[in-house]
């Protein structure tokens, strides 16, 4: 499958296959078959959504599923290492946002921008590649690239060492474009993006060439040994992020677009 038909195929499949939807697509099917006189099947139905809905309110089953996720890689001990470059994934900007109102804007995954700059600090003479363009089937007026440089160039970052990718659409595209882009410096790749993103980012710049890569998760959504249960919404939330990860990953590895197992030389040792 190509690129493109591969990009759009995966959107479309995760918009139908979001827990979101199949809860509303479940409730409008029971609702149908009330209205048809299917009583029985009806009140089966709409039985199991709101018995999945009370799973998902009243338990840490997402939470807990989240946390295993995210626990895939730690944030690493870094000082010392030889650091050859710093790459950002996008995902933290709101591109349309952003022109609407004339501004960066950052959204809950923010903090990959925090993290890129405090990097930047510690490491002055390693280059920061920002990698990403829309992972919407209609992207914004511009790519999110605009918007981290933007973000990066005013809290203080040298312009020469900013290094933009700017038409990658998915984790696949942005693992291979940012691999040959990175330039051929001695040391270690520091890859920041989400926690629960991180596994599958991993492996997808694994197979694309990029070696000692270094994870350094930002942006978690749980803590160790994490118990209570924030609520419907928030839980809904850390379920379709757990979901769209695992899935996205177990495609990727089925396309051959991630690595499994990661390839040797591919993490930092």
């Amino acid at each position: 499958m190509g690129g493109d038909a591969f990009f759009v195929a995966s959107r479309l499949g995760w918009a139908l296959l979001r827990p979101d939807t199949l809860i509303l697509v479940s409730l409008g099917f029971g609702l149908l078959l009330l209205w048809r006189g299917r009583f029985g099947a009806g009140r089966a139905v709409l039985g199991l959504v709101l018995i999945a809905l009370l799973v998902l309110s009243l338990t840490p089953l997402a939470p807990r599923a989240m946390a295993r996720l995210e626990a895939a890689y730690p944030v690493p001990a870094i000082e010392g290492r030889p650091v050859a470059g710093i790459v950002v994934l996008g995902g933290g900007e709101e591109s349309a946002i952003s022109v609407a109102h004339g501004e960066p804007t950052v959204n809950e995954a923010g903090d990959r921008f925090l993290a890129a700059l405090a990097l930047s600090r510690r490491f002055p003479e390693a280059p920061v590649l920002f990698t990403g363009r829309s992972g919407r089937i209609r992207p914004a007026a511009i790519p999110e690239a605009n918007v981290a440089a933007a973000l990066l160039l005013r809290a203080g970052l040298d312009p020469s060492r900013l290094i933009l990718e700017d038409a990658s659409r998915n984790t696949a595209e942005n693992a291979r474009l940012a691999a040959e882009l990175a330039p051929d410096r001695p040391g270690d790749w520091v890859l920041v993006t989400s926690a629960f993103h991180m596994r599958r980012a991993v492996a997808t710049f694994c197979a694309a060439g990029l070696r000692d890569i270094l994870p350094y998760p930002v942006d978690f959504r749980t803590a160790p040994g994490f118990r209570a249960s924030p609520g419907l919404p928030e839980n809904l939330g850390l379920l379709t992020l757990t979901l769209h990860e695992a899935l996205g990953l177990a495609v990727y590895r089925a396309s051959g677009l991630a690595a499994d197992p990661l390839p040797e030389g591919c993490l930092a040792g």
